[in-house]
């Protein structure tokens, strides 16, 4: 069977709510709506790191961006991302598209216009000369449903 050669960058809560602060989970594991919404489209996912977690862990205390928003948080989500950057111009080689990035609405670090991951992410893809096709966002609510809202640079 051949491959669909299109990817989509996610969040890493969207693929593993494990991941997310005590209380704050919104599906038991993965949230299906999110992971319908890809696999009708035939989207291989590329999941991204979760910054919050590789930098504080599970415990950590629930934060703004103002709070994330250091320098040394900043190091650390280009540190955790150079390896997705180098997956990504692999792709690219091989003929791959990069669809776009699914991110988290109003979370301080995955917000595609005021996250502090993202804004990292998408200066690493400016840096590299990575064309940037697409954001979407899921809501970040108690019930969250996603159908594809598109959030424009």
């Amino acid at each position: 069977m051949p491959r669909s050669k299109r990817i989509i960058l996610t969040s890493h809560c969207i693929v593993n709510q494990n991941t997310v602060i005590d209380g704050e989970a919104r599906a038991l594991g993965a949230i299906p709506s999110a992971v319908h919404w890809i696999v009708e489209r035939g989207y291989g996912i590329l999941q991204l790191p979760c910054p919050e977690f590789t930098f504080l862990g599970l415990e950590r205390p629930p934060m703004t961006y103002e709070e994330y928003d250091t320098r040394e948080y900043r190091e650390h989500c280009r540190h955790i991302l150079e390896p997705i950057i180098e997956q990504v111009k692999e792709y690219l080689r091989n003929g791959f598209i990069i669809e776009g990035i699914l991110g988290i609405q109003s979370s301080p670090s995955c917000d595609q216009t005021r996250g502090v991951f993202m804004e990292e992410l998408h200066q690493l893809f400016l840096e590299n000369g990575i064309p940037l096709k697409t954001l979407w966002y899921l809501p970040n609510n108690e019930n969250p449903v996603f159908d594809g809202d598109v959030h424009k640079l």
